[in-house]
C-alpha cells in the first residue's frame, strides 16, 4: 500500500515539471513492481512506448498517456490517462483494437488515489496475463 502522503505530492503535476517527471517516473515503477510480483520479464515490455515530448525534448505534460508501455512479445499496450485530482473516484477503462488486430491496447483513465491503484494494478495483470 502506497501512503496517502506520498500520492498527495502529485498534486500539482500539471503545473510543475519536477512533479509531472517524478509522476511518470512513480507510474513506471508501478508498472515494474507488477512485472515483478508476478514473474513477468521486464525486458519484454518497452516503456514508455508513446512519445509525449516535443520537439525540442519539452514534455507535454497533459497527462494523455502518463504511462504507457508496449509488449514485445504480443505487442499488447497499456496506456494510463491521469486526470485532475478534483474527482477522487474517477477510473474507467476499456479495450482499443487496431485495424489489423495485432495492437490490442487496454486504456486505464484514473485519478491517482489508493482505491485506484488496486483496481489499476488488478487491471494490468489481468491484461499481460491474457
Amino acid at each position: 500500500m502506497i501512503p496517502h502522503q506520498k500520492l498527495q505530492k502529485f498534486n500539482t503535476y500539471l503545473e510543475d515539471e519536477y512533479v509531472y517527471t517524478e509522476l511518470e517516473q512513480f507510474w513506471i515503477d508501478f508498472f515494474l513492481s507488477i512485472l515483478d510480483k508476478n514473474s513477468k520479464n521486464k525486458n519484454e515490455w518497452i516503456s514508455p512506448f508513446y512519445n509525449t515530448k516535443f520537439s525540442n525534448g519539452k514534455s507535454m505534460m497533459n497527462a494523455n498517456p502518463i504511462f504507457s508501455a508496449k509488449s514485445l512479445k504480443n505487442e499488447k499496450i497499456i496506456r494510463i490517462l491521469q486526470t485532475d485530482m478534483e474527482d477522487q473516484q474517477e477510473l474507467s477503462h476499456w479495450i482499443n483494437s487496431t485495424m489489423d488486430n495485432h495492437n490490442d491496447e487496454l486504456v486505464i483513465n484514473c485519478v491517482l488515489n489508493q482505491k485506484n491503484l488496486i483496481e489499476i494494478e488488478s487491471l494490468i495483470l489481468n491484461w499481460i496475463k491474457t
